[in-house]
């Protein structure tokens, strides 16, 4: 039945049928796919004319009810267009580098994800990417990188194709400052989804990718135990200023029982670090609970630093400074 000759229901009908299956692939649909879902094809052109789908890359197109729920939310937007390019480029195709780190929510710099980045498997004709739309939308080029893919390095995300998380954290770590590269292999240090030995054989498979040698030199920085990149921002720069790698996660009992892991310790200072983000302590409840907390670990002789993402940031020579004046009071100091 032909767009003129529906009914308002209708033309509801199958927007909602194929935003359903669209969901599945990232929101984002082709012709072709209209067709194996068993819709009418020929409806394309009249849905966008009257704006009820959107074509935001050649041949791909979006629900604009879909379009309008990602546009507030850049993660969910950027999803999308990676979608799109992988659709685009019709050839299997993953979301790799920066991309693949913000939807697997790897700790990532601001800007890095400025377009699509993928990766394809070698020898493919990528020309599809490269053709443009008569009225082109947000989505801007795409970054696209060719190499043999292992499939226990693959997976999906909502439907779309992405990399693993440790060989997203490797690739996104090429784009990254050397510190940020070093919170990216900590993150997936940290959940478990990578170890030393399997990071150590993905940077080997990678030797010709562009920023390869910032991720060899974050690897040897690299360590579990930090749980968000405050904390590892905060060991990185201490120890360039002048302070001992310190121990992570240390766990501190009394006679009452656990009172909690500290993000660092210093054993030879008798200083406890706290490195305090904005969301650590969200309620009042914990931060009397921390309060209490901090009372009983200064009861056993140690002193608690905290500092501040401005503070690590800003001065992390002053953040140094006053855990090594800390030490001077502290009564588990080594002698």
């Amino acid at each position: 039945m032909s767009l003129t000759n529906r009914t308002a229901h209708d033309t509801q009908s199958l927007r909602d049928a194929v935003r359903l299956r669209a969901a599945r692939q990232g929101r984002v649909f082709r012709r072709e796919d209209l067709s194996t879902w068993g819709h009418d094809a020929t409806v394309v052109q009249a849905m966008v004319r009257k704006g009820h789908w959107r074509r935001i890359r050649y041949g791909v197109y979006v629900d604009t009810d879909d379009l309008r729920s990602c546009e507030d939310d850049a993660s969910l937007m950027h999803a999308m267009e990676c979608a799109a390019a992988v659709k685009a480029l019709r050839l299997p195709a993953f979301v790799f580098g920066p991309s693949a780190a913000l939807l697997h929510q790897l700790p990532l710099q601001n800007g890095l994800a400025d377009v699509p980045h993928l990766v394809r498997y070698p020898y493919r004709d990528i020309r599809a990417l490269n053709r443009s739309t008569r009225r082109p939308q947000s989505l801007p080029d795409v970054s696209v990188v060719s190499h043999e893919l292992h499939p226990a390095q693959l997976t999906a995300w909502e439907g779309i194709p992405i990399v693993g998380r440790p060989l997203a954290a490797v690739s996104a770590a090429c784009y990254a400052r050397p510190d940020w590269a070093v919170g990216l292999l900590d993150a997936v240090l940290w959940d478990g989804s990578a170890t030393r030995e399997s990071l150590d054989e993905i940077i080997g498979e990678w030797p010709l990718l562009r920023g390869i040698g910032t991720v060899r030199r974050a690897i040897k920085l690299a360590r579990p135990g930090a749980q968000t990149i405050l904390e590892t921002l905060s060991r990185v720069r201490l120890v360039r200023a002048g302070l001992d790698d310190p121990a992570l996660q240390r766990e501190f009992r009394d006679e009452v029982g656990l009172i909690g892991y500290a993000d660092m310790f210093w054993e030879s200072l008798g200083v406890i670090g706290e490195a305090d983000g904005q969301m650590k302590y969200e309620t009042r409840v914990d931060i009397f609970n921390e309060k209490l907390r901090e009372d009983r670990l200064r009861a056993l002789g140690y002193i608690v630093v905290r500092w501040t993402w401005d503070d690590i940031m800003t001065d992390p020579k002053a953040v140094a400074r006053r855990i090594l004046a800390a030490s001077q009071i502290s009564r588990r100091r080594a002698s």
